[in-house]
């Protein structure tokens, strides 16, 4: 049974999950990674849609239980902090709404 995060990353984002073989097996932790990488991707695209995700994952967190929570900042939030670096900082959290950057730059001091 697919769970709230990969029904929405999957209609919303269709194309972050055109390779994938194994559709129904996939965990929200799976989906978060694929959706990480996908979503630097069009950082570095410097695509119009890059805030696009951060406003779906902001939904998804704001309106997620405990689970949804943990999973969006222990695997989608750790895969994007770890492509972080000082010069980069700045740009992405003007990416992000205002709810998620203190989850995000937790996720960095935490990692």
């Amino acid at each position: 049974m697919e769970t709230r995060i990969q029904k929405t990353l999957k209609q919303w984002f269709s194309n972050a999950f055109a390779d994938e073989m194994k559709a129904n097996s996939d965990s929200d932790y799976e989906i978060l990674q694929q959706f990480a990488w996908y979503t630097l991707k069009l950082i570095g695209e410097k695509n119009e849609d890059s805030k696009e995700p951060f406003k779906i994952v902001d939904i998804l967190y704001q309106k997620g239980n405990l689970h949804d929570k943990n999973a969006i900042e222990n695997e989608f939030f750790s895969i994007l902090s770890k492509a972080e670096s000082p010069g980069t900082l700045k740009s992405h959290l003007e990416l992000m709404p205002d709810n998620l950057k203190p989850v995000y730059l937790k996720t960095i001091l935490e990692n």
